[in-house]
């Protein structure tokens, strides 16, 4: 690629000023509860979908949520599938908006990403059952699709993020072959796309949520491996990285909903369309502490396959379209809106003292021009330096030289004056030294 992708890690840490549990709005898991749609008032549901579908992609712009391309009923093969038709959903007026620009292409099961003010939408199927690597580009100000350059693979049920100024494209299938290992970099800067480092396992119709420095993949169509609970965490600077999480129900064409570091995994496809999976939610807040909960008292009344699930601005998930898991050709999708809300009470993090040095790695990453290094250093504390180096070994900046206290300990690194390109910060202990790679950009 152009420029390497780098790992951000971003420690959290909340202090107690006593032993009673607080309430936070985020953090480590205590219990959660799913209310269903009759505890609201019948005036707080949204309204149907103008267009019900399933197999569309979305994503959220301020407060609309776009809702794009996908089916309307199941045709012979993929043939007929894919539709050009966008709604967006307006979470703050609970309404829809159908004056949004038809895609060019008809595309059902695409991905999706909005960044820089615009949405992206990558690959799917076609009205004729062609699987498509073309990219359009929706621009809220003009209320129009333009195309950018085309993936390097065709993919249908691919999954992707935003990470800084990429956008990451993971897995998918084409027309005859089985689910991709292959992930793509798109670059904002040169408009073009790379082919990066792959996956553990291949995956269609799977989903990933991005927490500070990884990208977590989960579920999907594993081919020849069938439905996968397999998680991968994948940093994008060194590929996948081995965690023991797991999906708790192998599943594919579900839904996600973020709340913080979190995600709600609701409904989708099972071992033999078991219409009954119940919702998880995997707790991301802690590298290395990642952990997943099934909420086995909880199921939908009306189970889903190939829908949209998102976090609304009073807290609730809501459903967007899909079909049932036993879903026949001729059928429709569901028309309504469903919401499940979530109340999710957690406690806070307990105050402790670093036992050992540890070196994060420097958030934003890449930057520019300003960046923040967190480090710790074990009581009752020690004499340590932090330097700042360029690609050729010279130091450039000493952020810190000399004593300092056991404890969590923040600097800042401003590079306006230096030029673009990779740096290396060390800290440098009695007991050794440690470092990391940072990337400026102007």
């Amino acid at each position: 690629m152009a420029r390497s992708l780098q790992v951000i890690t971003q420690v959290k840490m909340f202090r107690s000023k006593n032993r009673s549990p607080k309430i936070l709005l985020f953090g480590a898991l205590m219990a959660v509860i799913l209310l269903p749609n009759s505890a609201f008032s019948q005036n707080m549901q949204p309204p149907d979908m103008p267009h019900p579908r399933f197999g569309m992609c979305s994503a959220r712009l301020g407060d609309k949520l776009y809702l794009i391309g996908g089916a309307t009923m199941r045709m012979q093969g993929m043939q007929g599938m894919g539709t050009t038709t966008v709604d967006a959903f307006d979470f703050e007026n609970m309404s829809w908006d159908e004056s949004i620009a038809p895609l060019n292409t008809p595309r059902a099961f695409a991905t999706a990403v909005a960044l820089d003010d615009s949405i992206y939408v990558m690959g799917g199927v076609d009205d004729q059952g062609n699987v498509l690597s073309s990219v359009e580009v929706y621009d809220p100000n003009k209320n129009g699709w333009h195309y950018t350059s085309s993936m390097q693979m065709a993919r249908k049920g691919a999954a992707a993020t935003a990470f800084g100024d990429y956008i990451m494209v993971f897995g998918g299938g084409g027309s005859s072959t089985g689910p991709y290992r292959e992930v793509e970099a798109y670059s904002l800067d040169n408009g073009s796309w790379t082919v990066t480092i792959p996956m553990v396992f291949g995956r269609a119709y799977h989903k990933v949520f991005r927490v500070r420095n990884a990208i977590y993949i989960f579920g999907g169509n594993g081919g020849s491996l069938g439905l996968l609970s397999f998680i991968e965490k994948y940093v994008p600077s060194i590929g996948p990285v081995q965690i023991s999480v797991a999906l708790r129900r192998p599943r594919m064409l579900f839904g996600i909903a973020a709340r913080g570091d979190s995600v709600f995994v609701v409904s989708g496809a099972g071992p033999q369309s078991n219409p009954n999976l119940p919702i998880e939610m995997l707790d991301f807040h802690q590298d290395g502490a990642e952990r997943d909960t099934e909420l086995t008292s909880t199921v939908l009344d009306t189970p889903r396959v190939g829908f949209v699930a998102a976090e609304g601005e009073d807290g609730k998930i809501y459903l967007f379209g899909g079909v049932s898991p036993d879903y026949k050709a001729g059928q429709f999708p569901i028309s309504s809106v469903g919401t499940i809300s979530v109340l999710t009470a957690v406690k806070e993090t307990p105050n402790t003292t670093p036992t050992n040095f540890k070196l994060s790695q420097n958030y934003p990453n890449p930057f520019n021009p300003t960046t923040t290094i967190e480090f710790n250093v074990p009581l009752p504390g020690a004499k340590i330096s932090l330097d700042v180096y360029n690609i050729l070994g010279e130091n450039v900046k000493t952020l810190v030289n000399g004593y300092l206290q056991g404890g969590r300990h923040v600097a800042s690194f401003d590079g306006r004056n230096m030029p673009s390109g990779t740096y290396i910060y060390r800290l440098q202990t009695e007991n050794g030294s440690t470092y990391r790679k940072m990337v400026l950009i102007k």
